[in-house]
């Protein structure tokens, strides 16, 4: 059944707008695993695609605009909203569990200020693999649930190809939402919208003694924990604004994204992040100064001082969520977990060496302990590349079947990687998607490695620069 609970709840927190239709659309991706996850009984025909490219809709959807607002490279924005994506609706599956539907580049919107409303090919592909690659490594992020290209030509940099992404989430509610409210002073409304997060998002906190408080304490638990995968998979972000900020703790919003190749750990692929505001290291930290956003915006409703102490608790909920993700991948256990400060030496090594970020996790996990030290040659500084080895095996699963079965199920052999990524962008362009088919493939299951997949598992080229993309990316 398809609904539209955010506009028939929440009518003032947006503007109802139609899509606009895609000019001879046509099918580029269907993620077939997703709908079987949805139990969603559709199939990629003409039908849905009229869906996806904005010329007809679900009946029970309600397309609405949201309006939010937001803190930009920490500057404060009260003029955003979905300026070029409308809300469509939910489908709610036989389980009882609804899935938010979103269409991105349906068309200008109030909200498009001087844009055109409108997503490209090359944006919308990195997207689909973007939120799919991490989804495939456990991480909680949006999903793409169908890719539609078309004949309609977008200028960004230069003359692009129109696309849309149906992205699929639990909530597109953002911590800008909140923020945009308090802004208003729109106390009833900041109310409502609250009540209405709380109701269907965190529906244990509504016992509880202060409900915003609690809901509070499980946001910032629940955005520690994305950021602890994005820090132990080498993810990094590239645009951490507040209105980018999932208040359910999902990936949102890929743009500027990349994955890192060498271990850098202020590497910054956004060209617009001058100053390296949401660089790789510093994303707890921003994600810290966001989470403050969100508890001055919730202030009207309850002591601030309360608001205030629950976000004291991110430190702790992300070393908590982090290093159990690093534990797991050196193949430690919860009965023997490995000291923090050799996992933080582990990273500090490959970032010393300039290593690949992936490659060493795998290499590690496909070899015996005995053989661990074994890989002094391809360290500079052996002796301290051996003192760890040295020091972690004594922390180790001993198991080596247990620990490897471990290891080989948590470090993946294929990563979202920037040049794969513009491989397969350069193929579409030219109408050749089996690149793209293949790649989705690979990152569904990205701890597999297959013959076929073979291309997917290499680094970049020693010489390769890094990435340079920008908000459009």
């Amino acid at each position: 059944m398809f609904t539209s609970r955010f506009a028939t709840e929440l009518p003032n927190n947006g503007s109802r707008v139609m899509p606009t239709p895609l000019a001879q659309p046509y099918w580029v991706c269907w993620n077939q695993a997703l709908a079987d996850t949805m139990q969603l009984p559709l199939v990629a025909n003409a039908q849905v695609l009229g869906v996806m490219s904005g010329t007809a809709l679900f009946q029970g959807h309600d397309p609405i605009a949201q309006k939010y607002a937001g803190h930009q490279f920490g500057g404060w924005n009260p003029g955003l909203g979905d300026g070029r994506g409308l809300l469509l609706g939910e489908w709610l599956d036989p389980a009882g569990v609804y899935w938010e539907m979103h269409l991105k580049g349906a068309g200008k919107t109030p909200y498009s200020r001087f844009g055109d409303g409108r997503a490209v090919l090359r944006s919308s592909i990195r997207e689909f693999l973007g939120s799919e690659a991490l989804h495939g490594l456990g991480a909680p992020s949006t999903r793409a649930l169908a890719l539609a290209g078309s004949s309609e030509q977008v200028y960004r940099e230069t003359l692009e190809s129109g696309a849309t992404l149906m992205r699929v989430a639990s909530s597109h509610i953002r911590f800008g939402h909140f923020e945009w409210l308090a802004y208003c002073q729109e106390v009833d409304q900041l109310k409502a919208l609250t009540a209405f997060t709380i109701k269907h998002h965190f529906p244990g906190c509504q016992g509880s003694d202060n409900p915003t408080v609690s809901f509070l304490h499980a946001v910032v638990d629940q955005t520690a924990r994305m950021i602890a995968y994005w820090m132990a998979y080498g993810f990094v972000h590239g645009v951490m604004n507040t209105d980018n900020m999932s208040i359910v703790g999902e990936t949102f919003d890929y743009g500027p994204y990349a994955f890192l190749d060498e271990t850098r750990p202020n590497a910054v692929y956004n060209h617009t992040d001058a100053e390296g505001r949401y660089a790789f290291n510093q994303q707890p930290s921003v994600a810290l100064w966001n989470l403050q956003r969100l508890a001055q915006a919730l202030a009207p409703l309850t002591e601030p001082q309360l608001l205030a102490a629950a976000v004291t608790d991110f430190d702790k909920c992300y070393r908590q969520h982090y290093y159990h993700l690093l534990n797991q991948r050196l193949g430690g256990t919860p009965e023997r977990p490995i000291a923090p400060a050799l996992l933080d030496e582990w990273l500090a090594l490959l970032a010393a060496e300039g290593q690949d970020f992936h490659i060493f996790f795998r290499r590690l996990a496909n070899l015996p302990l005995s053989a661990w030290p074994g890989l002094e040659d391809d360290f500079i500084d052996a002796p301290r590349y051996t003192d760890w080895c040295r020091r972690i095996l004594e922390q180790t699963e001993a198991n080596d079947v247990q620990r490897q079965h471990q290891m080989l199920g948590c470090n993946p052999v294929t990563v979202a990687r920037s040049h794969h990524l513009q491989t397969v962008i350069a193929a579409a362009q030219l109408g050749d998607f089996g690149p793209l088919e293949s790649l989705f493939a690979a990152l569904q299951e990205p701890f597999s490695e297959r013959t076929e997949w073979r291309e997917w598992h290499q680094a970049p080229a020693a010489a390769a620069p890094p990435p340079n993309l920008s908000c459009s990316s």
